[in-house]
């Protein structure tokens, strides 16, 4: 058995269900695996080596119990790749409103996947980006500012200025919306200061997005021009 294959065993053995073995993966050392296929998969593998063990001893009943577990799982991977799927265009700053048909679908989604008490198979970014693209700039903003502290991730950073941007433009609350701006401002420098290469699209990402436009103008100046090319156009 491997790593994997022992937990699953055991939170499946002392009856603690799906939210046990969600556990027992997510706690899993999640750096040996470079794409989420790859997490499905080795899961996926221990399911069937665990309902292959029952039968074999004849153990009906835990066949079937593994069984629902397993079929929850994979309901539950692919609702999270559905999600990521329509949010990455988001992640990928390759554009920042969904169509209606879309919108709609994100949100069925979402709400499916977390009325799960345990945590979803989605990751921090990914779940901040669906909660940017469909306007709820408060969990956007909490989601982003965790991933955008942990490491320098030029789409987080931008991600999480325009979640801000966002409650700037939102609220009524003055003292409120200049923090809002200041948080948004900053965010967005600090992709520009890791851009190298990808100031045009940060340009063109900043520009596009209703919510970071009108403090793009006023603060404009400010940023890190790395590609002068962009001015000249």
């Amino acid at each position: 058995m491997n790593k994997i294959e022992k937990a699953v065993t055991m939170i499946i053995a002392i009856g603690g269900g799906f939210a046990g073995l969600w556990g027992a993966y997510t706690a899993h050392d999640a750096s040996k695996f470079k794409q989420p296929f790859d997490e499905h998969d080795e899961i996926s593998k221990s399911f069937i080596s665990q309902i292959s063990s029952a039968e074999k001893r004849n153990d009906n009943t835990d066949v079937i119990r593994v069984r629902l577990i397993y079929e929850k799982f994979e309901e539950r991977w692919r609702t999270a790749r559905q999600i990521a799927k329509i949010t990455a265009p988001f992640e990928n700053l390759a554009t920042y409103k969904l169509s209606s048909d879309q919108r709609t679908n994100l949100t069925k989604l979402l709400a499916t996947i977390l009325a799960e008490p345990n945590a979803p198979p989605l990751s921090t970014k990914t779940l901040g980006a669906a909660y940017l693209a469909l306007g709820d700039y408060k969990r956007a903003a909490e989601h982003l500012s965790v991933v955008s502290s942990e490491i320098k991730d030029i789409n987080a950073l931008a991600l999480k200025a325009a979640a801000f941007g966002g409650l700037a433009t939102s609220t009524n609350d003055t003292e409120a919306k200049s923090r809002y701006e200041v948080t948004a401002t900053e965010s967005l420098r600090a992709a520009f200061k890791e851009s190298s290469g990808r100031t045009n699209e940060l340009y063109s990402f900043a520009e596009a997005n209703p919510d970071l436009k009108a403090i793009f103008d006023t603060w404009g100046p400010y940023f890190d021009r790395k590609n002068e090319s962009h001015e000249n156009k």
